[in-house]
């Protein structure tokens, strides 16, 4: 009896892979992943079994080379491993960034846009 309930096992993997073939719940579900655990918590393992899930959904017909790949950065370093994951995560239509976090205070951070002009603000590249 399934019940409408999500299926067990070796199905539920195949039904995880199908749900991530949304790139917009990819998306979402990475960045949950990343959110839930503090920098020096994240095994690993979990954060790589969670990417190439997310490679093998979005990517199947590539899924060796994004696994091979996605080896190669978790091995490196600091800024070479962000830019790396970054090129990474593009190839796959997705993109890594940066926002506010809400549990900040912002108005700590926040410059006081009165003084600033309309001239003096520069469009950032994409």
């Amino acid at each position: 009896m399934n019940n409408g309930q999500t299926p067990a096992s070796d199905s539920y993997r195949e039904y995880h892979i199908k749900e991530l073939q949304d790139i917009n719940y990819a998306a979402v579900y990475l960045e949950v992943h990343l959110e839930d655990h503090e920098p020096l918590d994240i095994e690993t393992n979990l954060l790589k079994l969670a990417l190439s899930n997310v490679a093998e959904a979005l990517a199947p017909e590539q899924l060796a080379t994004h696994t091979e790949t996605l080896e190669t950065i978790l091995q490196k370093q600091g800024a070479e491993a962000i830019y790396g994951l970054a090129d990474w995560l593009k190839g796959l239509g997705l993109k890594l960034t940066v926002t506010v976090d809400q549990e900040t205070e912002i108005q700590d951070f926040a410059p006081d846009d009165s003084k600033i002009e309309a001239h003096e603000m520069i469009p950032v590249a994409a």
